[in-house]
Formats: structure tokens, sequence, C-alpha cells
């Protein structure tokens, strides 16, 4: 009775002490119990059990999102005849940009960040917390957009969402940074493997982009949520694979030489997608902040492509897989080149075009107001490509062209050039089209079309300013540290300064009270004049002249002067290349500001890669 007793005073004493800080009406029952547990369970059994949350959470958020998307679409067009379905053409994709648009207007503050790269920063400035509107707001915002027709997909916004399901967890039940960081991949990775029942994509996705330049021992967590976000799409919507084309041919090293074109082909489409998507967005640059006038243009323009050319009309996942069936035919049957002779040429042209205009369709859904991603364009785009390529080459007389090998291994082409993630792409296509005989050709498609990306752009072109800016991380660890620290923590807290109308000996009296080796010299207005060092004021004061030394006699010129809104790894470089331990720091108005430390850097530096490394 009395061990009995013990155990449960034991058990109470941790039950307190998890929640010593915490108000029992902020939580529910289900949250009273997590804390419980998480007093009586190690830091990994934690991890575990929370990547198994986040995961189900995330899965739940994907399924939730593609039903609605399913719904609206099937309310909306289901039984509609050719000419009532160039109406809604003309009349949906209007509507669901400028909707989305409202909503983001008037229920979410004006809060337009949509896209991975707000998560990139928010992981690189913020200590990945993420705010929790953003676990529904993609959720409603995308459903409208694509929804009602507009030329996006849903995986972006599910892995955002998930993100935020993620970050939000972590931040609830007060876990660190690295739990918080490690939890908000793993939310991502269960968002993509719910919208494609791939748990490696998933995975591959949160390393390739999430975490890059960032070292983890703790991935166990990231699977079990990629894994669980995976179950739960498959076993709420029961869905086959994604991409399950008859008719693929078993890999032939003969065949070679295509797959190496389309890799180039792919990566060069990818460079083009990428930079009409920031030809769009800049040209929307203008509209900022006018969100319904912006909504307006982008609804209009998204309305005539959908109407001249009806594939451009959602996601288009349909259109592939119209295509590898051979209903080539019905695509062309709904759209305006219905009304010319069929034949080869026309056939290409329509391809050609539908591709050429699926960027540009995509990019002005988002730069418009809408929300999505560009995962489904990507691999809508690829598999045309493909399917293209391969049709050319049938018409030109080739003989045993790999058909449906070259529309999946195109898929994974513009993915993995559009996005800059070969692992992630080569996986995607292996696990939606039980393509796992095809990773010869995938990874050599894959990784011929990153590197030409790659050659053009060694950093994805949309982060090539947040990068340089230092507001988010690289391949680059250190760089990554520095860019975390802030510049008024890296100050001499105290400063030594000197009115230029001052002795010399009062400056000398100055430098002998403190222990600081170089002192600002100001005038009357704070300007900065110059800086003296304690070995210029030794070196004045040996110098044999006819007169006796002044305080003018003793001020430099710095080697480089501060902004205060310079990053911290620019910082160093100046550092390195001027070799002194301080710098002086000067604002807009030539005002001195104080000495930015090289010893202080250093130190924040070690303690910030102590942290990492212990995390």
């Amino acid at each position: 009775m009395k061990v009995r007793l013990r155990s449960l005073y034991v058990n109470f004493l941790l039950f307190k002490r998890a929640f010593r800080n915490y108000s029992f009406e902020k939580f529910n029952v289900a949250e009273i119990a997590l804390f419980w547990t998480k007093g009586h369970l190690s830091r990994s059994q934690f991890l575990v059990l929370s990547g198994i949350m986040v995961g189900l959470t995330a899965g739940i958020a994907g399924v939730l999102l593609k039903t609605l998307v399913h719904w609206i679409q099937k309310f909306l067009s289901h039984g509609l005849q050719f000419e009532e379905r160039i109406f809604f053409y003309a009349i949906l994709p209007f509507i669901g940009i400028v909707g989305t648009a409202l909503i983001i207007k008037y229920f979410f503050k004006g809060d337009e960040e949509k896209e991975m790269s707000f998560v990139l920063r928010q992981i690189a400035k913020n200590d990945g917390k993420l705010k929790s509107s953003k676990m529904y707001s993609s959720i409603i915002q995308s459903a409208v957009t694509v929804g009602f027709g507009g030329s996006a997909g849903l995986e972006s916004p599910i892995a955002l969402t998930g993100s935020a399901i993620g970050s939000n967890f972590a931040q609830r039940y007060r876990l660190g940074y690295k739990e918080r960081i490690l939890l908000l991949a793993a939310g991502a990775a269960a968002g993509i493997g719910s919208a494609f029942d791939a748990p490696i994509a998933g995975i591959m996705f949160a390393f390739e982009i999430l975490l890059a330049g960032m070292v983890f021992t703790d991935f166990i967590p990231l699977v079990i949520a990629a894994i669980s976000g995976s179950l739960v799409s498959n076993a709420i919507l029961n869905e086959e694979a994604m991409f399950i084309f008859e008719s693929r041919e078993v890999f032939q090293s003969v065949n070679i030489l295509l797959y190496v074109t389309l890799g180039i082909l792919t990566g060069l489409y990818g460079r083009f997608f990428i930079l009409t998507g920031q030809w769009v967005h800049k040209r929307f640059e203008s509209l900022h902040n006018k969100t319904i006038t912006r909504a307006v243009i982008g609804g209009v323009i998204l309305s005539i492509l959908c109407v001249a050319f009806p594939p451009l009309f959602g996601e288009g996942y349909f259109n592939v897989r119209q295509l590898h069936t051979g209903q080539i035919d019905d695509l062309i049957q709904g759209c305006l080149m219905r009304y010319f002779e069929p034949s080869t040429v026309m056939i290409v042209l329509f391809i050609g075009a539908t591709i050429f205009l699926k960027a540009i369709a995509t990019a002005v859904t988002i730069a418009s107001g809408g929300n999505g991603g560009n995962f489904a364009p990507s691999l809508m785009s690829g598999g045309m490509i493909g399917y293209l390529f391969g049709f050319v080459l049938i018409a030109l007389g080739f003989e045993n062209v790999p058909l449906t090998n070259l529309m999946l291994v195109g898929m994974a082409g513009v993915v993995s050039g559009a996005m800059y993630a070969p692992l992630t792409a080569i996986f995607l296509i292996a696990e939606s089209s039980s393509g796992y005989d095809l990773f010869i050709p995938l990874m050599t498609v894959s990784v011929i079309a990153y590197s030409v990306n790659r050659f053009f752009s060694p950093i994805h072109p949309s982060n090539k300013k947040l990068s340089e800016k230092g507001e988010i991380f690289t391949t680059r660890q250190d760089l990554n540290i520095l860019s975390q620290l802030s510049l008024e923590a890296c100050m001499n807290p105290t400063p030594l300064t000197v009115l230029i109308t001052e002795t010399l000996e009062g400056a000398i009296e100055k430098m002998k009270l403190s222990e600081e080796n170089i002192m600002a010299v100001v005038d009357e207005n704070n300007h900065l004049v110059g800086i003296i060092s304690r070995e210029q004021l030794r070196k004045v004061q040996n110098q044999q002249s006819a007169r006796p030394p002044i305080l003018l006699d003793c001020i430099i010129d710095p080697i480089f002067i501060i902004s205060p809104d310079e990053q911290v790894y620019t910082i160093s470089r100046k550092f390195d290349e001027a070799d002194v331990w301080q710098l002086p720091v000067v604002n807009e108005d030539k005002e001195f500001v104080g000495f930015v430390s090289r010893i202080r850097i250093l130190e924040y530096y070690r303690k910030l890669l102590k942290q990492l490394s212990d995390a």
C-alpha cells in the first residue's frame, strides 16, 4: 500500500511540474493528457509520439483540402455539355481568384504569405514559429482558387499547412528550437506524403527544401510523420497510385540517349517556368496594394486562357491521363483548335502551346492573388513534354519509342528543374506510379534537369534575393548560423567616445580608465570623425616633433564603416579583410551608434553552433 501511495505521489509531482507555468483553463482534456505523457516519456519517445500526431493531423488536412476541391468541381461542372463548359471556363477562374483575394483581404487581414519561401524565412529568422492561422488559411484559400479552376496545385498549400501544424504543435507544448524545426519539417513531409501517397517523396522534400544547410540526427519523427500522413490519405480516400500508366516499358539501355535529351529539354523548360513566374510576379508587384484590382486583372487573363485552352483549367492531372490513354482528340475538341483540321502538326502545336501557356497560367494564378503551388503544374507540363517528345519521334519514324516512360520521367525532370529538388522528383514519380523499375531513367533525367538549372543559377532564383539578404538558410551552415545573429547583440556594450574638441590628454586618460583598445572621435552632433586606437596613441606619444602632439594627430579613418541594417555574415567578411577587432557603426544620419565587436560575433557564433550541435 505504501509503495502504491508513493508511486501516486511521484506521479502527482511530475504532473504538477509539467503544469507549473500553465493554466488548466487554456487546455482541453487531450492536451492535459499529452502534457502528462510528455512528463513521463523520454525526449525521443515524445518526439516519436509527436511525429505520429503531427503526421495524422497534416494527413487529415490534406484529405480535407483534396475533398473540398473535388466537391466544388463536381458540384459546378457535373453533367455539363461543351457549350456550358466553355461558359464555366470563362467565369469560374475569375470567381476563384477574386474570391480568394476577398477572403485574404477581409478574413485573413491581407496575410498573403503562401509560398514555401515564407516557411524558409520563418525557419531562419523566427526560429520556425508559424502563426496558428496558417494551419487552415491555405486550405480555405487554395480550395477556392483551385476548386474554381485556378491553374495551380494543392501540394504546396498542403505542405505549408503541415508545416504550420508541426510548428504550432511544438510551440503549444513548449518544445525547443531543434524539435520545433523537426516537427515543422515533419508536417510538410506528411502533407506531401498524403497528397501523393508517397511518404519517401515527402521526406526528400523536407530535406531538400526545408532543412537545407541544417544537420539533424533525429529523423525518425520525420519518417513516422510522412508515413502517418500517407496512411491517413490512403485509408480515407482509398485512391490508387496517382500515375498508374499502363503500357509502361522496361528500361532499355539503348534508349539512354532519349532520356538524356529529355533531361535537357525538361531542364530548359524548368528554367523557363521559373523565369516566367518571376516575370509575371514583377508585373503584378505594382498592384501590390490594390488587392481586388490585381485579382480582377489576373482572373480575366486566366479565364481567357482557360477558354482558349481548357487543359489549363485546374491542376491538370486529368489531362495527362487523357494523353496517356490516347484521348488527344478529346482534349483538342474541348478548345478553340477544334475548328481546325486535325493533323500531326496541329497536335504538336496544341500540346506545345498548352505547355508554354501552363507556366503563364500558373504564374498569373498565384501572382494575382490565388493560392496554390507549382507541383501539379510542373508534373502536368513534364508529362506533356515527355508525350510531345515521344509523339514527335514516332511521327518521324522512330520505332520502339517508350512513350509512357517518357511521360513519367518528364514529370520528374520538370519538378527537379523547376523546384531544385531532384530526390523529391525521383521518389515522387517512383512511388506515385509504382515505377521503381524506372529508377535509372528517373535519376538520369532528374539530375540532368537539375544540373541545367544549377548551371544558370546555383540557388533557386526565387530564393536568391532572400539568400543574399541572409533571410533564408543555404547549404553553407556557417552562413546560416551567422545570419541568425543580430547586429545589436554583437555590438560593444561600452564603446569609448571622445569629442573632437577635447584635448589629447583627455583622450589618453579615457583610454587608461578603460579596457577598450579603440575609441570613436565625434563632433558636437555625434557625427563620426574618425577613430583612435591605443596603438596609435603610443605611436604619436613616442614621435619626436617640434610641437607637442594634439588629438588630430591620432585620428585615423576606419577601413570599413558598418550600417545598422547590415547582416552579420557580411560584416564578418569585412573583419577578415580588414584584420581588425572592432568596426564603427554609423546610421543614415552619419551619427555614431557604436562598435561591432569581432570577439562578440565569434562568441555568439560558438554558442549558437553548440546549441545546434547539441540539438
